[in-house]
């Protein structure tokens, strides 16, 4: 949904703004919404959290043992649950209404159901926090030493020459750019990463910037 500036503020004003981080996982989309929540008075709906507590787990690192690495055995299945339980906790977060609200989605929002994707977009401002050359290390790490689930699609494929780690890192690249351009589709404001996770970027700075330049 896009805003112009005059409308992005009386949708604030009037307790109805509608906004959703869009962007790959560990990219900042959390630590963003979160402060940006307490800032700026905003309720929070976080899908991640949605979807472990219907799967019955405890936390997310539990979350992303029960849905694995591409390579076990049953990931496919899981995989397939994973962006069905998706499509659910991100058509009852949609259904919020009270007071200005931000969404926190998943890096895999955009294998949702088309329905799903088409409200999101017609009724939320969507703001794509882009990962950026530099990322790409940190990503990698992340993934490993703060597991979160991953859907991989088909960009995963098996290389039996490597061991599962690298053959993981191999393929996160080509995870990433088919992501890029879905994401940037989706989106109607782009932050990069840089902004969002610099120490000397405000709470106020990142909230002007997802308002439209004056018309």
């Amino acid at each position: 949904m896009q805003l112009t500036r005059a409308e992005f503020d009386e949708h604030y004003a009037a307790g109805k703004l509608k906004i959703a981080f869009i962007g790959m996982s560990n990219i900042g989309k959390s630590y963003t919404a979160s402060r940006l929540s307490k800032s700026h008075d905003f309720q929070l709906v976080e899908v991640d959290q949605l979807i472990w507590e219907e799967l019955g787990e405890q936390s997310m690192a539990d979350f992303a043992r029960w849905q694995g690495q591409p390579y076990s055995s049953g990931y496919r299945e899981r995989e397939a649950k994973s962006i069905a339980l998706e499509t659910k906790a991100t058509r009852k977060a949609l259904s919020q209404t009270d007071g200005n609200q931000l969404l926190d989605t998943t890096g895999s929002v955009i294998y949702v159901e088309d329905d799903v994707l088409r409200s999101l977009k017609n009724q939320w401002l969507i703001v794509h926090i882009k990962a950026e050359d530099r990322d790409m290390a940190r990503l990698k790490s992340d993934y490993f030493n703060q597991p979160k689930p991953l859907v991989w699609r088909d960009k995963f494929i098996r290389d039996t020459s490597m061991s599962e780690q690298d053959n993981i890192r191999a393929c996160y690249d080509g995870l990433l750019q088919s992501r890029k351009a879905a994401y940037a589709a989706l989106a109607d404001i782009t932050l990069t990463s840089s902004f969002i996770l610099d120490a000397d970027t405000s709470m106020d700075a990142i909230f002007d910037a997802m308002r439209a330049p004056l018309i």
